[in-house]
């Protein structure tokens, strides 16, 4: 059945993340607690962490722009664990200064991987890297160290079976788009972006807000087709929304019937939730002919989403790889995050 993002299974995987008390993160599954036929509702995404080495064509390439590509400089800018205020700085090759991993390859991963807390992200001055003589191209002894610590809230997370112990999320240089890329991985409670502007929904697209989250799917259950009804399946929105208090029930939106949808805790919303960190609108949905449906934070009247922002934002899950943006926030593991592009002088 197409669309359909139900999938009737047993819990045999140790490697739960918890969202919060009752909904759990599997892989690339999201878990209802709720429910007692334990039902996943898995999201289509490689979130599984594949790049393990990168070529040394790849790296002598990337060691040729480190002096021309955009620096990526990311600023912590509220954390419950890591000291608000610290920036880190990337180029082509990686993390430049204090480096973990000290792979330069590339990529810089973001985790915890148990590691006493004085140990971890010690900031020192002239601490210079010397990109020439310390790159490293064999990564097989490296697959699960990370770059950059952060850190838990929770002091004894030291537990090797706690599940905040992990690589949350990878930014990679793109040789290709000639830009920074980042993707959330599997450990952690998940990486999400703050949606600024219009974004199309995907099949089985993860959106946070509050304390509540929703999941987007395309396709219609064949209980709620009429007899003799003519409808294109593909262009049915199937929205579940995740909440502390609410059951994960399905809302069909058909585009014929609904071209904006508000949801919010504001009773003229077209879904109501429940949760006290939302707006009264939260955020909207709206369906573009021959395009699809795209989401907005807050209301947007006239399809822009600076008409009245959310209090709290509306997040969306980095289940696969997206361009960073300069101004782009995100969160991962109680820290929010603010990027910023960096041109250089050529041949500085």
């Amino acid at each position: 059945m197409k669309g359909n993002c139900i999938n009737m299974t047993q819990n045999n995987s140790p490697n739960i993340i918890r969202i919060n008390s009752n909904r759990e993160y599997q892989g690339s599954n999201i878990r209802d607690n709720n429910n007692n036929n334990n039902i996943f509702y898995p999201i289509n995404s490689t979130n599984t962490e594949n790049i393990n080495t990168v070529s040394p064509n790849t790296i002598q390439k990337l060691k040729e722009i480190v002096n021309k590509a955009d620096l990526l400089e990311i600023e912590i800018i509220s954390s419950l664990s890591n000291q608000k205020g610290i920036k880190i700085t990337i180029n082509s090759l990686g993390m430049i200064e204090n480096s973990k991993r000290k792979a330069f390859d590339g990529i810089t991963y973001f985790g915890y991987l148990g590691e006493d807390i004085d140990k971890t992200n010690s900031i020192k001055e002239n601490n210079n890297i010397n990109l020439n003589n310390n790159i490293n191209n064999n990564t097989e002894n490296i697959n699960n160290e990370v770059d950059f610590v952060i850190m838990p809230k929770d002091n004894n997370s030291n537990n090797e079976n706690n599940k905040n112990i992990g690589r949350f999320f990878r930014i990679r240089y793109d040789l290709i788009t000639n830009g920074y890329l980042i993707k959330g991985l599997e450990c952690g409670f998940g990486t999400f972006k703050k949606i600024t502007e219009k974004t199309k929904l995907k099949d089985c697209y993860l959106i946070n807000m509050g304390n509540s989250y929703i999941v987007c799917s395309f396709g219609i259950d064949e209980l709620n087709i009429n007899e003799g009804s003519i409808i294109d399946a593909d262009k049915i929105l199937n929205i579940k929304v995740y909440s502390e208090i609410q059951k994960a029930e399905p809302h069909f939106f058909n585009p014929q019937q609904f071209r904006k949808i508000y949801i919010g805790r504001d009773i003229s919303c077209n879904i109501i939730v429940d949760d006290t960190l939302l707006s009264r609108i939260h955020c909207t949905i709206e369906y573009k002919e021959n395009d699809g449906w795209y989401i907005m934070d807050g209301r947007a009247d006239d399809g822009f989403c600076e008409d009245k922002p959310s209090t709290n934002g509306t997040w969306l899950c980095l289940m696969e790889e997206m361009p960073i943006k300069d101004g782009m926030v995100f969160k991962s593991n109680q820290n929010q995050y603010k990027c910023n592009l960096i041109k250089q002088e050529e041949g500085k």
